[in-house]
C-alpha cells in the first residue's frame, strides 16, 4: 500500500532504547534514525523510551507519525527514512547523486548495517569482559542486572548465530572489523565526505553507527581500531560538530 504524504504539520513519536544525556543511542539503528532527522533538519519529533518487545516488528526503532487527519506507525529505520523522503516531509540527501553513486552508497549501507554492526554487537555480548560491561551499564535496578543481562545475552547471541556472524571465531570477527575500518579509510581518502563536499545518506548511516560504537564501552577492540585511524577520527569530528555538538565525550575521543 502506498502511504499518502503528510502535511507540514506532521509530528513524530520516535520510540527508541533509553539513552543517557548528551550521548549516542545504545542502538546503532536508533542512532542512525536520529542522525537522519538532524541531518535533514526535521525537528518536530519526540524521543520516547521503550523496549523491543513492544515494537511492531519486535525491534527498535519505530515511529508514530501524526498529523491533523491520521496516524501511521512505521517500523524499521530503513523504511522510516524511505517514507519520510517519499512523502516529501524531508529533502532527499541523495537528490544530487547519480544512479552509480546511489548504488555505491547502498553497498556501504549493507556493509555497515548487515556485517560490521552485527560483528560489533557480537563482541559486546559474546566476550566475557565486554558482556560484563554491557550488563552493568543496563538502565535497570542493580539486582535486576544479572537477570536482564542474561536475557539479552541469550537473545542477542542466538540471533547473531542465526545471522551467521555469531558462528565466527573471535579472530575472524576482528578480521571482519579490521577490513571494514581499512575499507572506510580508503573510501574516504582525500574526500571530505563519501560523495564530495556535502554529506549524503551514506554519511548519515556510517556516522550513526560510528557514533554508536564510540558511545559504548562494551566494544573496546573496535573503538581502538577506529581511533587508530586519523582519517576516520577527522570524519567523525566534522559530523559530530555538525549534527551532535553536545556529544562532548566523542569530540574528546576523536580530538
Amino acid at each position: 500500500m502506498t502511504l499518502s504524504p503528510f502535511k507540514s504539520s506532521v509530528s513524530i513519536d520516535f520510540f527508541q532504547f533509553r539513552k543517557g544525556p548528551n550521548g549516542p543511542s545504545p542502538s546503532g539503528y536508533c542512532q542512525k534514525l536520529e542522525t537522519f532527522l538532524r541531518a535533514v533538519n526535521f525537528t518536530n519529533y519526540t524521543l520516547k523510551d521503550t523496549v523491543p518487545m513492544s515494537a511492531p516488528k519486535g525491534k527498535l526503532p519505530y515511529v508514530v507519525l501524526h498529523d491533523e487527519e491520521k496516524t501511521i506507525t512505521i517500523a524499521d529505520s530503513h523504511f522510516i527514512v524511505k517514507h519520510l523522503i517519499s512523502s516529501k516531509l524531508v529533502s532527499d540527501p541523495d537528490e544530487s547523486l547519480t544512479p552509480a553513486q546511489r548504488a555505491d552508497s547502498r553497498a556501504w549501507q549493507t556493509w555497515t548495517e548487515e556485517l560490521a554492526y552485527p560483528a560489533i554487537v557480537h563482541t559486546r555480548w559474546s566476550r566475557p569482559a565486554n558482556y560484563a560491561i554491557m550488563k552493568n551499564s543496563m538502565p535497570v535496578p542493580w539486582l535486576a542486572k544479572p537477570i536482564v543481562g542474561a536475557y539479552f545475552h541469550r537473545v542477542v547471541t542466538k540471533a547473531l548465530y542465526g545471522h551467521g556472524v555469531g558462528r565466527h571465531s573471535e579472530r575472524e570477527i576482528d578480521e571482519l572489523l579490521t577490513e571494514y575500518v581499512d575499507g572506510l579509510e580508503a573510501r574516504l581518502g582525500e574526500n571530505k565526505f563519501f560523495h564530495g563536499e556535502n554529506p549524503t545518506m551514506v554519511d548519515i548511516i556510517v556516522y550513526g553507527f560510528l557514533a554508536n560504537a564510540l558511545g559504548e564501552a562494551g566494544n573496546p577492540e573496535y573503538t581502538k581500531m577506529v581511533l587508530a585511524c586519523e582519517r576516520i577520527r577527522k570524519y567523525i569530528m566534522e559530523l559530530t560538530r555538525r549534527w551532535f555538538p553536545e556529544y562532548e565525550k566523542i569530540l574528546e575521543m576523536v580530538g
